[in-house]
C-alpha cells in the first residue's frame, strides 16, 4: 500500500532518474525561459522560484479552445474548478485542496477578491481574449500579498500591445453560444490607448441556465513626467445569469425563475519611475462589485407568492507603493498597502426591506523581501509581512525558501511560507432571516512545507513539488453563524512535463495526487478528487494549429442530496471522468479561422453534484487582426 511520503518518494526518483535520459537534448537549441512576475512581485526566471508556479500564455488558452479562465486552469496540476454548470456558472478554483476563498485572485496585480462575498473570486467572469497570460503561484504567497493568499494566487495579467492596429473575433456555437470581441489600440503623440470590448451570450442546456455579459475596458499610457511613467485603467464588466439551482432528482432544489446579474468596475492609476538605482512605484485603484439576486417563490409563513432580493456591494479601496532594487548579492523588495474595504447588504420581500447591513474594516500593512545570492547558483529569499486589521488585529506572515542550481539545467527548491485570510465581511457582519455574522472571528492560517526541482532541457522540460500545508482556524457555518471550527491537512505531489517532438509537435501532460482531510475527524474533504491528470498534443501542419486535451480525474465526495423530513446532507461519491476538447485554427495571417470541439466524447459528468456538465458542443468562428 502506499502512503503519502512513499507516494512522494517514487515520483521524486521517477522524475530524476529520467533526467540523464532528457539530458540529450541539452546543446539542441536553447530552450525558451518563462518568466514569472506574481511569485516575487518582481520579474524573474520560472525556474529560480522558490514558489511553484504556472505560466499560461493567451496564445495557448485560445488555441487549446478556452474562453475563460476558469477552463484554462482546469489544466493546471494542482488546480480544481469547481463549478456550477456550464458557460458563465459560477466557477470558483480551489488550489492545493483549500477553498476558493483562500485563494488570491488578481487583475494586472490588483485584487478583485472580495470579503463582501462568500466563495472566493468567480473565473467565469473572465473571458481570455484580451489576456496577455495567467500566472499561477501554488503555495502560501501572504508574506507578499497578505489575506487570501492560503491556496496560492492567480494573476491574470492582460495585453498591452504597441504601435496600432486592432483585432476582432466572432463565434458561434451549439446551445446558443454566441462570442464576439473587439480590440482597438493606437498611439498619439508620446500616448499609447486602448480600448477592448466582449459580448459572450449562451442558452445554455437546462431551463433556467442562459447567461450574457458585457465586458467593456480601456487603459491610457502616458508619456513620461520627471521620470515618472503614469497608467490609468478602467474596466466595466456586467452579466445576466440564471440560477437554475442542483438537480439531485426528489431532493434537488432546480429553480425555474432565479436570477442573478453580477456588476464589476475596476479604476486604476499607477506609476513608476527609476531612482536610486532601483524602481520606486506605487498605485491606487478602487474595485467595487455588486452582486443582485432576485428569488421568486413562496412566503414560509403565509404561504402567499413572494418575490425576495439581495442586493450586495462589496467596494476595495487600495493605495499602495512598493521600492525594488539590487545591490551588491541582495535583490530586495519593500512596499507599503493600506486597504479599505466595505461591505452592503440590502434584503428585501415584495420591494419591502427586511434586513441591511452596512460594514466597512480597513488593514495596513508592511512588507519587504530579500533574494540574496550565497553563492553564483544558490539563492536565499526571505520574506516577511505585517497586517493590522481594524477588527482582526494584527498578523506577520513570514516566508523563507532557496533555489539552487545544481547544474545549469536543473533547480532544486524547499520554502517554508505561512498564509492567512482575515474573516471576511460577510462572515462577520451577515444578519438576515435568523442567521447572524460574527465579528469575534479569528484570520485562517496555514503553514506549508514544500521541495521541488525544475529541469529545463532544449526540447523537455520537468517540474516536480511535494507539499504538506496545515490550515487552522478554518472558518465554517456553524447552525446559525461562523465560527472557527476547523482544521485541515492538505499534502501531496504535482508533476508537470513537456516535449516538443518532431516539427512543431508538442506533447505535455501533468498529474497530480491530493490527500485533503479534516485534522480532527480524519474525513476526506468534499469535493476534491485525490488524484487528476492532464494531456495536451499540439501540432502545427502547415497555416493550421491543432491542440487535443483530455482531463481525467478520479471518484470525489460530494453532497448529492438532502433529506426532506431533516433537510440533512446526504453524501455520495461522483464517478471519475475523462473528458477531450479539439481545436483547430488557423494560425497565420490577419484572418483566422477556428473550430473548436468540446467534450468531444459527449462525456455525462458533474463538476458539482446536480450540476450537470455540457454535453458535445461545437463552436466555429474566425479572428483577425491588422495594424
Amino acid at each position: 500500500m502506499f502512503t503519502v511520503p512513499r507516494l512522494c518518494a517514487l515520483f521524486a526518483v521517477l522524475a530524476l532518474s529520467s533526467l540523464p535520459m532528457l539530458a540529450q537534448d541539452v546543446g539542441e537549441e536553447e530552450p525558451e525561459v518563462t518568466v514569472v512576475v506574481t511569485a516575487d512581485r518582481i520579474e524573474g526566471p520560472q525556474s529560480e522560484s522558490i514558489a511553484t508556479a504556472t505560466v499560461i500564455t493567451g496564445e495557448e488558452m485560445r488555441r487549446q479552445g478556452a474562453e475563460t479562465v476558469a477552463d484554462a486552469l482546469k489544466l493546471v496540476p494542482g488546480v480544481a474548478i469547481k463549478q456550477n454548470g456550464q458557460f458563465g456558472a459560477l466557477a470558483v478554483p480551489a488550489i492545493r485542496g483549500t477553498s476558493g476563498n483562500q485563494t488570491l485572485v488578481l487583475v494586472d496585480g490588483m485584487r478583485v477578491s472580495n470579503s463582501s462575498f462568500m466563495g472566493g473570486a468567480d473565473l467565469s467572469k473572465f473571458p481570455v481574449e484580451e489576456i496577455e497570460r495567467v500566472e499561477i503561484i501554488r503555495g502560501p504567497a501572504s508574506s507578499l500579498y497578505g489575506s487570501e493568499a492560503i491556496g496560492g494566487v492567480i494573476n491574470v495579467i492582460t495585453r498591452r500591445p504597441e504601435g496600432s492596429g486592432g483585432s476582432s473575433m466572432i463565434g458561434y456555437g451549439s446551445k446558443g453560444r454566441r462570442t464576439r470581441n473587439l480590440s482597438l489600440y493606437g498611439a498619439l503623440p508620446q500616448m499609447a490607448w486602448q480600448l477592448t470590448s466582449s459580448l459572450p451570450e449562451y442558452d445554455g442546456t437546462r431551463p433556467n441556465s442562459d447567461f450574457s455579459a458585457t465586458n467593456l475596458a480601456g487603459r491610457l499610457d502616458f508619456p513620461a513626467v520627471a521620470g515618472w511613467r503614469m497608467t490609468l485603467r478602467a474596466e466595466h464588466y456586467r452579466d445576466d445569469l440564471g440560477l437554475p439551482g442542483a438537480d439531485t432528482g426528489n431532493t434537488g432544489f432546480a429553480d425555474l425563475d432565479d436570477r442573478q446579474e453580477w456588476d464589476r468596475n475596476e479604476y486604476d492609476l499607477s506609476a513608476s519611475r527609476e531612482l536610486g538605482g532601483g524602481e520606486l512605484a506605487w498605485r491606487a485603484y478602487l474595485v467595487r462589485q455588486v452582486l443582485d439576486n432576485l428569488s421568486p417563490g413562496t412566503d414560509w409563513m403565509t404561504g402567499n407568492p413572494a418575490v425576495f432580493r439581495s442586493l450586495v456591494t462589496g467596494k476595495t479601496k487600495v493605495g499602495e507603493m512598493t521600492y525594488s532594487g539590487r545591490y551588491g548579492a541582495h535583490r530586495a523588495l519593500i512596499g507599503l498597502e493600506y486597504r479599505a474595504e466595505s461591505y452592503e447588504n440590502a434584503e428585501t420581500q415584495d420591494g419591502a426591506a427586511t434586513s441591511s447591513q452596512d460594514q466597512d474594516v480597513t488593514t495596513r500593512a508592511l512588507f519587504a523581501q530579500d533574494r540574496w545570492r550565497l553563492t553564483p547558483a544558490t539563492d536565499l529569499v526571505l520574506g516577511l509581512r505585517f497586517d493590522d486589521h481594524s477588527v482582526a488585529g494584527s498578523r506577520l506572515a513570514p516566508r523563507v525558501g532557496v533555489n539552487t542550481a545544481v547544474r545549469p539545467d536543473l533547480n532544486l527548491r524547499a520554502s517554508y511560507g505561512e498564509g492567512f485570510r482575515s474573516p471576511a465581511l460577510v462572515e462577520m457582519y451577515y444578519n438576515a432571516m435568523g442567521f447572524t455574522g460574527n465579528p469575534n472571528l479569528r484570520p485562517e492560517v496555514s503553514q506549508q512545507y514544500e521541495v521541488g526541482l525544475n529541469w529545463q532541457g532544449a526540447r523537455s522540460s520537468v517540474d516536480l513539488a511535494l507539499f504538506r500545508n496545515s490550515v487552522y482556524n478554518e472558518i465554517q457555518w456553524a447552525g446559525i453563524t461562523f465560527n472557527n471550527v476547523a482544521r485541515t491537512r492538505h499534502r501531496g505531489v504535482e508533476l508537470a512535463w513537456t516535449r516538443k517532438l518532431a516539427g512543431k509537435t508538442a506533447l505535455s501532460a501533468t498529474y497530480s495526487y491530493l490527500d485533503s482531510a479534516n485534522r480532527d475527524s480524519g474525513a476526506r474533504l468534499l469535493r476534491l478528487p485525490h488524484n487528476q491528470a492532464t494531456l495536451t498534443l499540439s501540432t502545427q501542419f502547415r497555416e493550421y494549429g491543432c491542440a487535443l486535451t483530455g482531463r481525467w480525474g478520479d471518484e470525489r465526495l460530494d453532497i448529492v442530496g438532502f433529506d426532506p423530513v431533516t433537510f440533512a446532507a446526504i453524501t455520495g461519491t461522483l464517478p471519475a471522468r475523462t473528458v477531450f476538447d479539439l481545436s483547430v485554427t488557423r494560425t497565420v495571417g490577419a484572418v483566422q479561422p477556428y473550430l473548436t470541439v468540446r467534450n468531444l466524447l459527449d462525456k455525462a459528468y458533474q463538476e458539482l453534484a446536480g450540476y450537470p456538465a455540457e454535453g458535445r458542443s461545437l463552436e466555429v468562428g474566425v479572428r483577425s487582426a491588422w495594424k
